[in-house]
C-alpha cells in the first residue's frame, strides 16, 4: 500500500521490497536468459567474504551490492502531471538511483569460473532493460522502467580494493549498474520483513550461544501480484496452525530451523502448494496459481 501526499492510497509494494525484488529478478534473468540450470549453479546476493566463499557447495554467481547513489545525469527537476482515473496532480518526477553490483563467479575450477563468468557477461549485456517476465508485478509498473548497464573502466577500478576489504581471495569480476526510480512522495506503510535469527542458552562446555532457528516472513500473492488474505502458511511436519495472511498478504513463521525446509500453503483448509525454501534466504514470498 502506498499513500500519496493528499492522503489517497495506491496499490503496489515496489518501494517496500525494491532491493529483494531486484535480486530475485537478477536470479531469474541468469536462469532463464543465461540458460543456467538452477540445480547446478546458485545465484546469490550475499556478502562474498572468505568464510562465505569457503562455505559454498556448488558454483555460485555472486551479485554483491556495493553502493547506491543518485544518477544525477538522469535527474529531472520540472514538475510533471500524473493522472489517476479522472484526477490529475502535479508532482516531482521520481529520482533515478544507481544500484552498483560487483558480479563474480565462485567455483573450485578456474576454467569453470571463466566460462561461467563469460556466460554471465553475455547475458547481462544483452538486456539494457530487465525483461518484463523476470520482474514481479510491482516492478513491471514502474515508470521510468528499470535499466541496466556494464560499468566502464573508470568505474570498476575499485573492485580490487573491495576484495581486499572483504578479506577474500581475488576473483575476476565486473561492475554492473541497475538504475531504478525512487518516488520521494510515497509514504511506506508496510513493515519490513526480515529473517531474524533466534539464539538462546549456552553450551556447558564452551559457554557459547546456541542457535535455535529463525523467524521468517513474506507475502502470498496471486499471479497478478495481488495480496491474498486468509491463506495459511505452515512448516511441513510441524503441528499447529501456522500463520494466516493478513489484509496485505503477509505471514510470519517463528523458530524455523536453518537450512532447507518445506512450506505448505493452504487455502480454505486445502493444500494449494508446497514451497521449498532454504533458510536464511533473501525473500520468502509465495505466488499461488489459479
Amino acid at each position: 500500500m502506498r499513500k500519496l501526499p493528499d492522503g489517497r492510497t495506491t496499490e503496489g509494494s515496489s518501494e517496500v521490497a525494491m532491493l529483494t525484488d531486484i535480486h530475485g529478478a537478477l536470479q531469474k534473468l541468469m536462469y532463464e536468459y543465461g540458460h543456467i540450470d538452477p540445480m547446478d549453479v546458485d545465484v546469490k546476493a550475499d556478502v562474498p567474504t572468505e568464510e562465505w566463499v569457503k562455505s559454498l557447495t556448488r558454483p555460485t554467481i555472486s551479485f554483491f551490492l556495493i553502493n547506491l547513489e543518485e544518477n544525477n545525469e538522469k535527474r529531472q527537476t520540472s514538475m510533471q502531471t500524473f493522472r489517476t482515473g479522472d484526477r490529475a496532480e502535479r508532482r516531482m518526477p521520481p529520482r533515478r538511483i544507481d544500484l552498483r553490483y560487483m558480479v563474480s563467479v565462485l567455483t573450485t575450477e578456474v576454467e569453470d569460473e571463466h566460462q561461467l563468468l563469460w556466460r554471465v557477461l553475455s547475458t547481462l549485456m544483452k538486456h539494457q532493460e530487465l525483461p518484463q517476465n523476470v520482474l514481479p508485478e510491482s516492478l513491471r509498473r514502474l515508470e521510468p522502467p528499470i535499466t541496466t548497464r556494464i560499468a566502464g573502466k573508470d568505474e570498476d577500478s575499485r573492485l580490487l580494493d573491495i576484495w581486499s576489504a572483504l578479506g577474500a581471495q581475488l576473483h575476476p569480476a565486473l561492475s554492473y549498474v541497475v538504475t531504478v526510480p525512487l518516488e520521494l512522495d510515497v509514504v511506506i506503510e508496510a513493515p519490513l520483513v526480515l529473517t531474524r535469527r533466534v539464539r538462546f542458552g549456552s553450551t556447558a562446555l564452551t559457554g557459547t550461544l546456541v542457535e535455535a532457528g529463525a523467524h521468517i516472513g513474506g507475502t502470498v500473492r496471486d499471479v497478478h501480484g495481488r495480496p491474498l488474505v486468509g491463506v495459511t502458511v505452515k512448516l511441513d511436519g510441524r503441528a499447529g496452525g501456522g500463520s494466516t495472511t493478513d489484509r496485505d498478504g503477509r505471514f510470519v513463521l517463528y523458530s524455523v530451523p536453518n537450512g532447507p525446509i518445506k512450506l505448505n500453503v493452504l487455502q480454505e483448509g486445502k493444500i494449494r502448494k508446497h514451497v521449498d525454501v532454504n533458510v536464511p534466504a533473501e525473500r520468502y514470498d509465495i505466488v499461488l496459481d489459479g
